[in-house]
């Protein structure tokens, strides 16, 4: 396996842990523990590790090394706001800078997390909802909010993980039918925001991605801290 492609399968492994929180907020990540628990040599594990810090899911700290970060209250808030500060102007600039094929391109991504929902499976949703929303963020076709965005929604993915219901790990393993997209207000909203940037309606769509952020952040907010 080439270098590049065991650092990717090395972030992909460490994400899906964290998704499955395996790993917690709080735990310490060295090399040689995730290495050893992914059954991958150290090389790739490194780079993972320092790529995950660099965009926000996890944080160095001097003399400890990575760790997934402690969550807090404020800094949840604080990381909400930027995101929709940050999302809101991404969604009005795709609505004026994004390509046809790049419009159908989300649409695509939308049938995705659909058929991800359904089967349950959190660790290709949260993938999807990636590219989702940072996939607006590049539509922007601007660096610095791209840049920006990018670090506040890994950041903000943290408190999704651990307090948004769909990625439950007690959840999964009781659940005895298929998930109804439609049920879905998370999806209801991604339908909303695609469709307003492929109408080319700037504050529309960054109406409906400020709602989006705001609706996520109230949900998490009524779940039990750990």
């Amino acid at each position: 396996m080439r270098d590049a492609e065991a650092e990717e399968r090395a972030y992909s492994e460490i994400l899906h842990a964290i998704v499955r929180q395996r790993y917690m907020p709080g735990d310490r990540l060295t090399e040689a523990k995730v290495a050893e628990d992914l059954n991958m040599s150290r090389t790739p594990v490194r780079g993972a590790l320092k790529k995950m810090a660099a965009c926000g899911m996890l944080e160095y700290v001097k003399n400890i090394g990575c760790r997934v970060p402690v969550l807090t209250p404020y800094d949840m808030e604080s990381v909400f706001q930027t995101r929709e500060i940050l999302e809101s102007k991404a969604a009005a600039l795709a609505t004026m800078r994004a390509t046809n094929v790049e419009v159908e391109n989300l649409f695509k991504l939308l049938e995705e997390e659909k058929d991800y929902y359904r089967k349950g499976d959190v660790a290709s949703y949260a993938g999807v909802n990636e590219r989702i929303h940072l996939g607006v963020g590049m539509l922007s076709k601007n660096a610095y909010v791209e840049r920006y965005l990018s670090q506040c929604y890994w950041r903000s993915e943290l408190y999704i993980f651990f307090f948004d219901r769909f990625y439950d790990k007690g959840a999964i393993p009781t659940r005895k039918k298929l998930w109804d997209p439609s049920e879905s207000k998370s999806c209801r909203e991604h339908d909303a925001l695609v469709e307003a940037i492929a109408s080319g309606k700037a504050e529309a769509a960054a109406s409906v991605m400020s709602e989006h952020i705001k609706s996520t952040y109230l949900s998490l907010t009524r779940r039990e801290w750990v």
